[in-house]
């Protein structure tokens, strides 16, 4: 039971997931993940404090201090960069799994958790009983949704 409430949490994330995905886009513009440890290199053995550390210059903590900050820029740019990989992976899997679905199991699930249509709306279009409806809706989360949970 708690397996097909985290499923239909995500399947009713969908479109807002795409519209994440949209803004990601447009905040990771023109942006490319480092691997490499960049400026942490500069620490190496060294203390990260603001105060003057012996043996370095002024000049030196100033400009590790706006290496921190540029880190942090980074940081967060790549934070952002992997919940864009995460959000697209998970529509990707829910696009793949409509696409096996018969016409019939992908109307219904479509119009249940992406576009917001009742029970009794959908029972009318594919002609079934809305507690048939539920039936089939669940037997379809069961069987072809289970790999959105792992």
């Amino acid at each position: 039971m708690q397996d097909i409430r985290l499923i239909e949490e995500k399947l009713k994330s969908y479109k807002l997931l795409k519209v994440e995905v949209d803004n990601l886009e447009i905040d990771l513009e023109g942006y490319r993940p480092s691997y490499g440890s960049g400026a942490t290199e500069v620490y190496a053995g060294g203390n990260k404090s603001n105060n003057p550390i012996p043996g370095r210059s002024t000049a030196r903590c100033a400009t590790s201090l706006i290496e921190d900050t540029l880190m942090g820029r980074t940081q967060d740019l790549d934070e952002k960069y992997f919940r864009l990989l995460e959000c697209r992976r998970l529509i990707k899997k829910i696009d793949n799994i409509l696409e096996m679905l018969s016409d019939r199991d992908r109307r219904l699930i479509k119009g249940f958790y992406i576009e917001g249509v009742t029970l009794i709306d959908l029972s009318i279009e594919l002609d079934r009983t809305s507690q048939h409806l539920c039936f089939v809706k669940k037997n379809i989360l069961r069987t072809y949704f289970k790999s959105l949970i792992k």
